[in-house]
């Protein structure tokens, strides 16, 4: 049974994996895995979020997304989560039934996992060698409904559009957010959070890859649109946490029922 929290710690880890190495970026990962659970500055992880593709970058190689590697990372996370005892969360890609899709997990201590494909694909090689997802999702952790996108998702406001009957609190978006484009996913996660009356965070990766650069510039806002969380390196990667609080929004929303004028 899922137990409720009033508060939720959550940490994003701003990851830059080597391109298409992925043993080297599981190794690595767990290492800042490690550096964030003996942190005296970062609290014990509700949610160990990293970025889009972590494990891989976003590779068209076929070979990255098959199912003995797609498996591999997988295995990964559930193994995190359990050691960790949080819920780990970033994306994959994978191969099914001759299709690939850029695939968010949600991993739980329990092994339970929960999944979203990516709706909204970028224009050129993704949208040519990646199938959309066909439905949003919503996930349940601790009494917390959170909503899960993954990168270019995030322009898209009508997907995630949060209803007054059965609200989430939390959309969480993992991404590959170029650093030229910072500004603009500055405004949508600030957008996106005020618009949904909803805790709003990105998780977007750091270095670079073949075509570009990241500034690993996570965030976590407010339903008010304002920056809640800090950031700290750990072992060269930037890590992003924030606590979030049920109660606080809960109120905001009472005192402020805008969702109830949704078009």
């Amino acid at each position: 049974m899922d137990t409720f929290s009033d508060s939720l710690n959550l940490v994003l880890a701003s990851f830059a994996p080597v391109w298409e190495a992925v043993n080297e970026n599981l190794e690595n990962s767990g290492s800042v895995v490690r550096g964030i659970l003996h942190s005296s500055d970062i609290p014990d992880p509700d949610i160990l979020v990293f970025p889009e593709a972590f494990a891989t970058g976003v590779s068209m190689d076929e070979s990255m997304s098959s199912p003995a590697v797609s498996g591999q990372i997988l295995a990964w996370m559930k193994e995190v989560s359990r050691l960790a005892s949080c819920a780990v969360a970033g994306s994959v890609i994978v191969t099914e039934k001759g299709r690939r899709y850029n695939r968010f997990y949600f991993v739980e201590p329990s092994g339970a996992v929960s999944a979203y494909d990516k709706r909204h694909l970028y224009f050129g090689q993704e949208s040519m060698n990646f199938t959309p997802g066909a439905s949003a999702r919503l996930f349940s952790y601790k009494g917390w409904k959170i909503m899960p996108g993954i990168c270019f998702d995030m322009r898209f406001p009508i997907w995630s559009r949060n209803t007054p009957d059965d609200p989430y609190d939390l959309y969480l978006n993992v991404a590959n957010w170029p650093a030229s484009r910072r500004s603009a996913a500055d405004i949508l996660l600030k957008a996106r959070a005020i618009e949904n009356v909803s805790y709003a965070a990105i998780c977007t990766r750091s270095g670079s890859d073949p075509l570009m650069a990241y500034d690993g510039q996570s965030s976590v806002v407010n339903h008010r649109g304002r920056v809640r969380s800090h950031t700290c390196d750990i072992q060269g990667t930037p890590v992003c946490f924030a606590v979030l609080d049920k109660s606080e929004l809960v109120r905001y929303r009472q005192a402020f029922p805008v969702l109830n004028q949704r078009d």
